[in-house]
């Protein structure tokens, strides 16, 4: 990822000359979207028009960007150093249209642009780093492959499984299997509950979003892996259809049960000592191992809807037990510790052009010290 067209020095938090004169009218956009809010929200907290908002976004003459004193009420009002707005980010960004969102229906346009434009940041951050550290090669394309049936979607499942050198036992981490195969993972915030999960990609990056923070650990596992098989399967297909959907789920059910491995343990009644000694062992939801056995057969449609209404009964459907450890991003991080010597991440985020507490929001936890943490000017 080639960074383009940025200054050779940063702008700092004071240079508001500077960065009016240098001002990128796509960045204002980004930010107001990174921070969930429309133009007319914007306009009311620095004193502007909506419509002289729009203008700024748009660029065009000199007489329709924000002058030295409005870009400063911009920067405060989204929380970003000045020096944002100078940044020349690439001409294409994150394409709504192409992500796999896997949501709520109550999951607004606002949500997924919020999303987009924190993926887009997050872009930004990498070209940063691929500067001075190499990360893990990319190895989701070489394993991908277009599918029909559900038997094309177990072949699948194992291929991958095959290809990665994973056996047929559990996988311990998925986020570490996907960081180590050169996806980039990063959190869906709290303030995008009603979105799930998605995936896309950048740059010939692959990126996949999580909830990670549902009190479900062993949900996100399913959803990472739910991801993956987007990324594999659907990588030339059109988003959205229920179809696809089905399928992710099917494939992730597969590559974190492999047929052979899980029908040598599954019971054939519904015994849930021995399922919930199967999910501390293969750090799968009961519910879906109750899933993955009807779909292989080896309990009856009865047994499943039976089960499930225990499940629902008993409260366990939204609130398991026995969920597994947390499984935090730590590519990002991991990337600034190593680059320490040569760049420190709140220099990362100078040339990024945002706050350094930024970078942990994009799952860089822990790789930004204290006194780097500033706030907004």
């Amino acid at each position: 990822m080639a960074r383009t067209g940025d200054p050779v020095v940063p702008v700092g938090p004071n240079d508001i000359q500077l960065a009016a004169h240098l001002f990128h009218p796509p960045r204002l956009t980004l930010a107001r979207e990174l921070r969930g809010m429309t133009r007319v929200e914007l306009a009311a907290k620095v004193g502007k028009t909506p419509a002289a908002i729009g203008q700024f976004e748009g660029g065009g003459k000199a007489a329709c960007r924000p002058d030295a004193k409005t870009l400063g009420l911009l920067a405060l009002a989204l929380s970003v150093p000045v020096g944002f707005f100078t940044r020349k980010t690439p001409a294409k960004s994150l394409d709504i249209d192409a992500c796999h969102f896997r949501s709520l229906r109550s999951a607004s346009q606002r949500e997924r642009r919020r999303l987009i434009a924190r993926g887009s940041l997050l872009c930004d951050v990498l070209r940063v780093l691929e500067e001075h550290v190499e990360l893990p090669a990319e190895r989701v394309s070489a394993a991908a492959q277009g599918v029909d049936s559900e038997q094309d979607i177990e072949v699948c499942a194992a291929a991958v499984r095959r290809a990665w050198g994973l056996g047929l036992g559990p996988i311990a981490n998925v986020v570490e299997l996907l960081e180590a195969h050169g996806v980039i993972v990063t959190h869906i915030p709290d303030t995008c509950a009603a979105v799930d999960a998605f995936s896309t990609w950048q740059e010939g990056r692959p990126i996949v979003f999580l909830v990670m923070e549902k009190g479900s650990t062993s949900r996100s596992r399913f959803d990472a892996m739910h991801e993956l098989g987007h990324l594999i399967m659907h990588a030339d297909a059109v988003p959205g259809s229920p179809v696809l959907e089905s399928q992710a789920n099917r494939f992730a059910s597969a590559f974190l049960l492999p047929r052979e491995s899980f029908l040598a343990e599954c019971p054939t009644w519904l015994n849930w000592d021995h399922f919930y000694e199967l999910k501390r062992r293969w750090r799968v939801s009961v519910a879906a191992l109750i899933r993955r056995a009807r779909d292989l057969g080896r309990i009856s449609d009865a047994s499943y809807r039976r089960a499930y209404v225990h499940l629902n009964r008993t409260g366990e459907r939204q609130h398991e037990r026995d969920e597994p450890p947390y499984e935090p991003p730590t590519l990002i991080s991991s990337a600034l510790d190593a680059v320490a010597d040569d760049i420190s991440a709140s220099e990362v985020a100078a040339l990024v052009g945002v706050h350094a507490t930024e970078l942990e929001a994009l799952g860089a936890r822990g790789s930004v010290s204290d006194d780097a943490q500033e706030h907004p000017s």
